[in-house]
């Protein structure tokens, strides 16, 4: 029986306020996975109708807020295999702003810092991407697991060659 479960309120109801919860990390999973402000809209309304389509067996799962960021990892992987070829663009300016009044400062450090980190996170390779992202999001590692369908063993190792990379990106200044 799940542990976390509202029987009280809808799917609908317990997916949007999950959403509402969550909103904050999945707008910066948005924003490290793509620069272009449309595209970043049309992902977002992907990513909501795969939600809302999922909404009963989020609310039954034993893990919701890992199940909502699997299925946020699953559309975010089929977007960036549809665009595959085209290389990542600069956020302008307005977005690499919001991104770093989204991101919990004591985290990140000043703003300068804020943005090396962003434009290193972006030269990760995709599944480096993608752990460093969710851990920064406070996700546990059997959290990441579950949303990567990978081991725990493998999230650590993944998790440990993304800290690497991103220190050896933003010691070169990338």
């Amino acid at each position: 029986m799940p542990f976390f479960k509202h029987s009280a309120n809808t799917p609908e109801q317990f997916l949007l306020q999950l959403w509402q919860q969550n909103q904050g990390a999945i707008s910066r999973t948005l924003l490290a996975s793509e620069a272009d402000p449309t595209a970043r809209q049309d992902l977002k309304q992907d990513i909501f109708l795969a939600l809302h389509q999922s909404a009963a067996r989020i609310q039954a799962a034993e893990m919701p807020r890992a199940y909502l960021f699997r299925i946020v990892h699953n559309v975010t992987v089929d977007h960036i295999a549809r665009a595959k070829r085209q290389q990542w663009q600069v956020l302008d300016e307005e977005s690499e702003r919001q991104f770093v009044q989204d991101c919990p400062s004591a985290e990140v450090g000043e703003q300068q810092q804020s943005q090396q980190l962003m434009q290193a996170v972006r030269c990760l390779s995709p599944a480096n991407r993608q752990v460093i992202l969710l851990a920064m999001e406070d996700l546990a590692a059997p959290e990441i697991a579950e949303i990567l369908q990978i081991s725990q063993g493998a999230v650590r190792v993944r998790l440990n060659r993304a800290k690497t990379e991103l220190m050896e990106l933003m010691q070169h200044g990338r």
